[in-house]
């Protein structure tokens, strides 16, 4: 990990965990909410260590709101510290986060703040290889939330579309496809109601191409991956994630020249993608594969994330 992603991830923790008893944060709600607003978007454009610095400096105004607005803001700041840690592979710390984020997210009443607190533990399962555990929550909490949305706001929807997109991969993982397509078909039409920019059609394609992979079908996946134009996912964040999943697939299917293309192409869009484990991974694959590989830019993509053989 580079020092400053290492620098910020440390105060984000400490921020979460703090040695002696936090002072509470001044911040009236308007100016949280911009600044709410501003973390989002810099998580969107996969500026991570950044937006860990930023919410090291908000967890205190979430810890000491208590109006209901406030809660819910609150609420978006320990998902977002979640999402962060997890990216920044420090999976521990995300589990604080959203433990912290359930408490505020029930506190708030806010159906948004529930979907998203509901997925960071989706994803943290998901990670610690309890597939099972991720693939019921998502069930459980499909239950829970498809009658109270309709109505509800598009932000709503958004977060209950990205939890089942998150537990589709789940379910994926335990092989069981009915429940994989069901969920990515939620996705699917929660993303018509939602923002685009939390969640469009091509955010779900994403996760089809994801499913598909873990399913072992990756013609499947470049099919999803043929079937919508990068410009249809409008945050760096997820774009450079169908950039690193149409590698894995092109990898898996031995095309070892497009797999490297794409991650070039997500390396040029966000480069903290590229240095995630997953990325990473695919690296290592496509170096093994051709330990001697000819491959323009291969070798020199590998030494700029730290992969070796």
């Amino acid at each position: 990990m580079p020092d400053g992603n290492a620098d910020a991830l440390a105060r984000l923790r400490d921020a979460l965990v703090p040695d002696i008893p936090a002072q509470a944060g001044d911040m009236p709600l308007q100016a949280f909410s911009r600044a709410v607003t501003r973390a989002r978007r810099d998580f969107t454009a996969a500026r991570y260590a950044g937006l860990a610095d930023d919410l090291a400096e908000l967890i205190p105004a979430a810890r000491s709101t208590s109006s209901a607005a406030g809660r819910s803001l609150a609420a978006q700041v320990y998902h977002l510290a979640a999402r962060t840690l997890i990216k920044l592979s420090a999976p521990p710390y995300a589990w604080v986060a959203a433990h912290q984020g359930e408490q505020a997210a029930t506190a708030s009443g806010d159906l948004r703040a529930l979907a998203e607190a509901r997925r960071d533990l989706v994803s943290l399962f998901h990670r610690a290889a309890d597939y099972g555990k991720a693939r019921d929550l998502t069930a459980r909490a499909a239950d829970l939330m498809r009658p109270q949305l309709s109505g509800a706001a598009p932000t709503a929807w958004g977060a209950y579309g990205a939890l089942m997109s998150t537990g589709a991969i789940a379910a994926a993982r335990m092989e069981d496809r009915h429940s994989a397509l069901a969920m990515l078909e939620e996705a699917a039409e929660a993303s018509q109601q939602a923002p685009k920019l939390v969640l469009s059609a091509g955010h779900v394609v994403t996760y089809r191409i994801g499913v598909s992979i873990i399913l072992g079908d990756a013609g499947t996946a470049i099919e999803h991956a043929r079937g919508i134009s990068p410009d249809d996912i409008p945050t760096v964040e997820r774009r450079a994630s169908y950039y690193t999943g149409i590698a894995e697939a092109y990898t898996l299917w031995g095309k070892t020249d497009r797999a490297l293309r794409a991650l070039l192409i997500a390396e040029k869009i966000a480069p903290a993608e590229v240095r995630r484990s997953n990325s990473r991974r695919i690296i290592e694959d496509l170096l093994h594969r051709d330990p001697h590989s000819n491959l323009s830019g291969l070798r020199a993509l590998a030494r700029r994330v730290s992969v070796t053989l």
